[in-house]
């Protein structure tokens, strides 16, 4: 877990979160400061310029045979037998950077930040699909695409180009593939609804890893990763206490005192620190009320971004929950929960 924090870091995401808060503690050197100082700038400023506001999407075109790749896939739906099962889509906000565009609309929602890593192995494995050459098929064979409620939607841009795709923001073609019956081959027969008449070959191995994911892998384990840039106070309530921090520019205030960056950012770090850990089995949650051990608060600078708030509980000897926006989902270890209100108390 702490790994994936540590390669935010490393990608300079926690740096432009954090409004430069992994500069140090006052052990680097003038020109190091100087030149971290520059770094955070250009990070800042890129992502500003990515994160413009968002135009109306251009309506996609059905397409007879799609092909696309990994950087130009903007949405993927994913129904199996009736049921939609995942909903994976690219969703541009002038409040979000532009790593953070991606959500899952199901089974989660906008909070969980996406592992983009894992997404585009997923996205890898959808361009082998070959949709360009329909397969031979025997009169009376049921293919079963006509009557399939099993079916699967990606939105794409139309090109081949990769630099193409990453400067285009929206999808510009759609298709809905209807996922048929075995061919008794290794394969399954599928059709592009709207072209039904031509009917594919897609390999049972491919369609059953796709079908077979689980939405958990794909997401980066952190309960909330909020843009600063967008935080107008973080409220927080621990032991009967209440704490408040302020970020404004280069003025940061604890508990509506003058703080020192460092001490500031430490703490909002220190937030991020929480991993999840897994998700909560169906029905396994404590009945009855609970006494929560803490609660942070996101308060937002612009109304386009939602206030996020997070409600840790115990669950047991090893785990606590984690409420996002009223959602019980994840378990996190209760270790890290208690590390991190040790470092509040402290802290303030």
């Amino acid at each position: 877990m702490r790994k994936i924090l540590r390669k935010l870091m490393l990608l300079g995401i926690v740096t432009s979160l954090t409004a430069g808060g992994l500069s140090g503690c006052g052990q680097e050197t003038k020109a190091e400061a100087e030149s971290q100082e520059k770094m955070e700038k250009a990070e800042t400023e890129k992502g500003k310029s990515e994160a413009e506001p968002a135009e109306d999407k251009p309506t996609a075109a059905v397409t007879e045979h799609p092909q696309f790749i990994p950087d130009g896939v903007r949405r993927l739906v994913l129904t199996e037998d009736g049921s939609e099962i995942f909903d994976l889509s690219k969703e541009p906000a002038d409040y979000k950077m532009d790593f953070d565009y991606w959500e899952i609309l199901n089974p989660y929602d906008e909070i969980v930040t996406v592992n983009t890593e894992t997404m585009y192995t997923l996205f890898d494995m959808l361009k082998e699909m070959d949709l360009t050459t329909p397969a031979a098929v025997e009169d009376g064979v049921d293919t079963g695409v006509a009557d399939t409620t099993t079916t699967m939607t990606i939105d794409f841009v139309n090109t081949q180009d990769a630099d193409t795709a990453k400067q285009t923001k929206y999808a510009d073609s759609t298709a809905t593939l209807l996922i048929g019956s075995a061919d008794g081959q290794g394969s399954r027969y599928v059709a592009v609804k709207g072209y039904e008449d031509a009917v594919y070959k897609i390999p049972s191995a491919l369609l059953d890893a796709v079908y077979g994911l689980n939405p958990f892998d794909y997401i980066l384990k952190i309960p909330a990763l909020i843009n600063i840039d967008t935080v107008k106070s973080v409220e927080i309530q621990s032991g009967g206490k209440t704490y408040t921090m302020e970020p404004d520019e280069d003025r940061y205030k604890m508990n509506g005192k003058k703080a020192e960056k460092e001490d500031f950012t430490a703490v909002y770090q220190a937030l991020l620190n929480v991993m999840l850990d897994s998700e909560i089995e169906e029905g396994s949650l404590p009945e009855g009320d609970r006494e929560e051990k803490l609660r942070v608060v996101y308060k937002r600078n612009t109304d386009d971004a939602p206030e996020v708030e997070l409600v840790y509980y115990p669950y047991d000897d090893t785990y606590d929950s984690v409420s996002i926006n009223g959602r019980e989902r994840f378990l996190v270890k209760a270790a890290d929960v208690d590390a991190l209100t040790e470092q509040i108390q402290k802290a303030f």
